[in-house]
């Protein structure tokens, strides 16, 4: 190696050192399963990488080249039969880690996207694998990788949800005797213990809903690959943090009344609030009413009423206002003839007698129509994730709710 190159190469990693958040002209590789391959992405069998999350915010944020390595049914233990077959080499995590090896040690920036097949399928000669092996296998892998590459950013993604039989699988086992719950635990532990940054898409109330799914199971639908990539650049933006990550944790409590007028059930909303703040506890208020003097209102309600002042309040009209923001702004909403346009006087809501209709994202098509209790529990059930701590605020009292049953309230 001649001494210029050793200094190109010192300058690479020192820059990288220095700025891991940054993928301008940066080499960055995919290790994953179908989900990241884009598997049945347009309703076909043949995976379509061009336009997943990964790919997709690689040109966010304006990378050099994304590698994407993932294949169907992949995990710790399995590869792909057919192409291991064709190939001659196992398409499992390590297999690919020994096969890309030369692309690993090129590479800066190395996203990890299994999980799925670990929890649903077993080793190709039938055993069965425990979870502490699965925990064992992704540290080795994770491990293989840094051998090789000292100085790669390596990012863990949990594509959480899977859904079977039109319901989360959450607490479903799966036949190597552990549940989905307990895989996507497992992985987490690992990646914190290995300090590897967490790209979890419930963060960005993502993957919650079956209808996110193309097939009703573990595939995301174009539309939400999409928005996944946004957060994947917002994540990346901000130092592989999300915004969960940076302001903390929420308690949230739903409100089914009208969050601006005095009343007894607002009275043990904020009880509950102050007592939270007490034990360094961070809440969040989710509420239905439509307002269009939002902002001043808000601002009377914090002055009147001596609340937490990191308090956070999400109202229905205005997430859908701005799915994708992610900070404490809010829209001076109008309604129109009918239609509800945001600040910058975007329709985003028709309502048409009893009936609600959503303009659903990145199209202009209008959703079919809902009852306004419909839309409340929809909305509850896409921002909701599995992993939130949720109560009710009903008739004067407080009542825990379990998140997988949410379809039961409002």
């Amino acid at each position: 190696m001649t001494v210029k190159s050793k200094v190109k190469r010192f300058l690479k990693y020192l820059h990288i050192g220095k700025s891991t958040n940054d993928w301008t002209d940066k080499n960055v590789i995919v290790f994953g399963d179908s989900i990241v391959a884009g598997q049945e992405l347009v309703r076909e069998e043949t995976p379509y990488r061009d336009a997943v999350y990964a790919k997709l915010a690689s040109y966010y944020l304006r990378a050099h080249k994304l590698e994407n390595f993932a294949e169907t049914g992949t995990g710790q233990f399995k590869g792909q039969h057919n192409l291991d077959q064709l190939a001659g080499w196992t398409h499992s995590f390590e297999g690919s880690i020994q096969h890309y090896c030369q692309d690993i040690r090129q590479a800066d920036v190395v996203l990890i996207a299994y999980g799925n097949n670990d929890w649903k399928q077993p080793n190709p000669d039938g055993s069965l694998h425990t979870l502490e092996e699965v925990k064992m296998k992704l540290r080795e892998n994770i491990q293989r990788i840094r051998r090789l590459n000292h100085h790669i950013q390596l990012v863990g993604v949990l594509e959480t949800l899977a859904f079977r039989k039109h319901k989360p699988a959450w607490h479903l086992e799966g036949p190597n005797g552990f549940t989905y719950e307990e895989m996507v635990s497992a992985f987490i532990e690992v990646y914190q213990e290995l300090q590897v940054p967490i790209f979890d898409i419930r963060d960005y109330h993502l993957g919650n809903h079956m209808d996110e799914y193309v097939d009703d199971r573990d595939h995301f639908t174009l539309s939400v690959h999409k928005q996944i990539a946004k957060c994947l650049t917002d994540f990346v933006r901000h130092g592989y943090q999300s915004p969960t990550q940076r302001f903390g944790e929420t308690v949230k409590f739903i409100f089914t009344e009208n969050l601006f007028e005095d009343s007894q059930m607002r009275w043990e909303l904020f009880k509950q609030i102050r007592n939270q703040a007490e034990q360094g506890r961070r809440s969040e208020v989710l509420w239905f009413g439509l307002s269009e003097k939002y902002q001043s209102q808000l601002d009377k309600l914090f002055s009147e009423n001596e609340l937490p002042a990191d308090l956070k309040i999400t109202n229905i009209y205005q997430y859908y206002a701005a799915p994708l923001r992610y900070s404490e702004k809010v829209d001076d909403l109008s309604l129109k003839e009918g239609k509800l346009f945001n600040q910058n006087s975007v329709d985003f809501i028709k309502l048409d007698g009893d009936k609600i209709f959503l303009k659903q994202l990145d199209t202009t098509k209008w959703s079919n129509g809902m009852t306004k209790d419909y839309f409340n529990n929809m909305w509850l059930q896409h921002y909701i994730s599995l992993k939130d701590e949720v109560f009710l605020v009903e008739e004067n009292k407080l009542k825990s709710v379990n998140p997988l049953n949410l379809y039961d309230i409002t």
